[in-house]
């Protein structure tokens, strides 16, 4: 047979400060993740750009963590993706979604050359 032996590791993250306040450093918590290459599901908001509802709400925060963004998609050269402006600017974070607006570009381009947001929460989850 094969025996299985799992092992609590404490980890050091600290925050030292937050939107709503700290919470208890035994709470905190970094989740992470990507919409995706292939289901971003990018919006047009008219000629200005597309926007993009980000879900973190399986993360379990109670208050709103501090996050981090970033655009990632294809390398190919026609994808313009060194040109994105507004992908680090992301509005009306709360503890289970944000948004981010990026300027100059339409859904189906951003779907092409497969654009996603990646992103870092750091907060509490009691």
């Amino acid at each position: 047979g094969v025996l299985f032996l799992l092992s609590a590791v404490a980890a050091d993250i600290v925050v030292l400060s937050g939107e709503e306040g700290t919470g208890s450093a035994s709470c905190s918590r970094v989740c992470s993740g990507t919409t995706g290459r292939k289901t971003t599901d990018w919006t047009n908001i008219g000629n200005a750009g597309v926007m993009l509802d980000v879900d973190i709400s399986g993360c379990g925060f109670v208050k709103i963590p501090t996050i981090t963004t970033s655009i990632e998609g294809s390398s190919n050269s026609g994808s313009r993706l060194w040109e994105v402006k507004g992908s680090s600017a992301f509005y009306g974070a709360t503890k289970n979604t944000f948004r981010i607006y990026i300027n100059s570009v339409y859904a189906a381009h951003a779907s092409q050359y497969s654009w996603n947001m990646q992103w870092i929460a750091v907060g509490f989850t009691c």
